[in-house]
């Protein structure tokens, strides 16, 4: 999850966010269950491919970095939060994962990195809903220089659905742990609806290949023994064949 503040903070939430962790199950709200992951995959393996190299776009502490590196062959995890790439370096990766400081914000970090790495498939999860729209456009804006011409991207995002499914659990059961610290560090959640997503890739720049409901199957779980499953929403995305992304 990225944050929503301007790059020159000193001390965003996200940032905040994990400093406070102390290894307590379920701190992580957003943690995917390897289920969550998996179906990813089989949304965007194919448009994917082997060749490109893939960026993980708020990639916190390189959880789903590295199940992606089990099956492509470059994996970059970016992160606004220097204390989520400092957890994510910290881990078992594989040889194939590589990670660093990145705002997803600032374009001028993107085009460095596009320079570096060439055209890329972005793999986003659980940034976009954070931002306000014009914080958004400036995301997928920095992405699109990430992806070039080639690169396809995976996003999804917290859909409309998700604020009365907390409000169920939270009725039921009291807010689950990882809400609270969220609540606390970084406010409440945002979430997106299927237009609110598709306005951000107009099909003058964009192909939405593929759109649809899902959900965020998480390592959390309920008193019910059941995981916390929030709705969601994915779009595969590919930049339009000759347009030129915004400079």
């Amino acid at each position: 999850m990225s944050d929503a503040r301007s790059p020159s903070d000193a001390n965003p939430p996200q940032q905040r966010f994990w400093k406070s962790l102390d290894g307590t199950p379920g701190e992580v709200l957003w943690e995917a269950d390897a289920c969550d992951l998996e179906t990813d995959l089989k949304r965007f393996d194919a448009a994917f491919g082997r060749r490109l190299p893939v960026v993980d776009l708020g990639c916190g502490d390189g959880r789903q970095t590295r199940f992606l590196a089990r099956r492509f062959p470059t994996v970059i995890g970016v992160d606004y939060a220097a204390a989520a790439i400092e957890r994510a370096t910290a881990a078992a990766n594989p040889a194939n994962v590589s990670y660093r400081v990145l705002d997803a914000r600032d374009l001028e970090a993107a085009t460095a990195l596009h320079g570096e790495i060439g055209d890329a498939n972005v793999y986003i999860r659980g940034v976009l809903h954070r931002h306000p729209p014009e914080v958004r456009r400036l995301v997928v804006q920095t992405t699109a220089r990430l992806l070039g011409r080639a690169g396809a991207l995976f996003v999804k995002e917290l859909s409309s659905g998700a604020p009365s499914y907390f409000r169920s659990i939270i009725d039921r059961y009291g807010p689950p742990p990882g809400l609270t610290r969220v609540m606390r560090l970084s406010g409440p959640p945002g979430h997106m609806s299927k237009s609110d997503l598709l306005a951000l890739f107009p099909p003058d720049r964009f192909d939405v290949i593929r759109t649809g409901a899902s959900r965020i199957d998480t390592v959390n779980t309920l008193p019910t023994g059941r995981r916390i499953a929030i709705p969601a929403i994915y779009a595969l995305v590919r930049p339009r064949p000759g347009t030129r992304q915004a400079t």
